[in-house]
């Protein structure tokens, strides 16, 4: 049954390779909360959906790094944790959003043909049961490579697509696809940080040219994915590098439901305090203000937990209009 009186709902989930990799008993209060939220999706039924994604050097790449791009056709690969498939994504909602956007001063890029990895595929496949069982925007906010857009930047971002998804007149969903508090080390370096040119040659050019190949890079993260997940598995103290202090409190202002709070926060003291991967809160902002937007009133976390195995911080978050009486 759907929810007539609601037409916007919101759903901030992790996507880490782990949650495919390892059985889900391992996480079970975790996928508890995640299967129940994914349900009131369902039921809500969503005609359209924007995916706020990242991106781990598998679609986008340092020859022509993005801020945020709009996918008007979308392929997911088939990396470790994601999904492989086409998107089943409207051409002309895209367009219309991305030139939405420009008039509202994004510089947005538009791309024909986006690669899209786990950090998409993996939230449309655990949520819906595939990648194309819905009509799908995918929206990329670089959360990844140096210089990241600032939080405000997200927050505005996010606002702008809901008040476009108010135009459409159908029900709408907004997911946040990323992780809390935790540290990649050096499997996602940045560009300017490695000493290895022919590492250097795939962060720009994504195995095009340069001795290691897309083949072999994804070859050595598949290993580096397996030994983690051994310590992961082993509940070995420390491995994700999880902050739980720092969970609190960004869980703490996401659910004040004033999500401006953010537009001060320095991205500098967000790697520092919260891990290299933490930059994927801005998917979850964005998504949020995309949702408030359309009319949410209420943030709501469902579940948090610093002690799993999956390698962040376990936290399901939603945020839908309110329901008639």
């Amino acid at each position: 049954m759907r929810h007539p009186a609601s037409n916007s709902h919101a759903v901030c989930v992790p996507h880490l390779p782990f949650m495919t990799i390892q059985d889900r008993s391992l996480n079970a209060p975790f996928w508890a909360a995640f299967e129940a939220r994914a349900a009131a999706l369902r039921e809500f039924d969503p005609q359209i959906v924007f995916v706020f994604g990242s991106d781990h050097y598998e679609g986008q790449q340092m020859a022509s790094m993005p801020t945020f791009a709009i996918g008007h056709a979308a392929e997911a690969i088939d990396d470790r944790g994601g999904f492989p498939g086409s998107l089943q994504v409207p051409e002309a909602v895209a367009r219309d959003c991305a030139a939405f956007l420009v008039n509202e001063e994004f510089d947005v890029v538009s791309s024909y043909s986006m690669q899209v990895d786990h950090g998409f595929s993996a939230v449309l496949h655990h949520l819906f049961g595939a990648v194309d069982a819905r009509l799908v925007v995918p929206v990329f906010v670089n959360a990844l490579c140096h210089p990241r857009p600032t939080f405000r930047r997200c927050r505005r971002l996010g606002d702008a697509i809901g008040r476009f998804a108010a135009t459409l007149g159908q029900r709408v969903a907004f997911i946040g696809s990323g992780g809390l508090s935790h540290d990649t080390g050096d499997i996602f370096p940045q560009v300017f940080d490695t000493k290895d040119p022919a590492l250097r040659d795939y962060l720009i050019h994504g195995g095009r040219r340069g001795s290691i190949t897309r083949a072999a890079w994804r070859q050595n993260l598949n290993a580096g994915l397996t030994e983690i997940n051994k310590l992961l598995e082993a509940r070995t103290p420390g491995v994700g590098d999880v902050r739980p202090a720092w969970d609190e409190n960004f869980l703490g202002v996401l659910t004040s439901g004033d999500l401006t709070a953010f537009d001060n926060w320095d991205d500098a003291r967000v790697m520092q305090e919260g891990g290299n991967g933490a930059g994927e809160v801005r998917e979850w902002i964005a998504a949020l203000a995309a949702a408030q937007a359309v009319g949410a009133s209420q943030v709501i976390l469902d579940h948090y937990e610093a002690g799993t195995c999956i390698g962040v911080a376990a936290a399901v978050v939603h945020a839908e209009t309110a329901r008639a009486a």
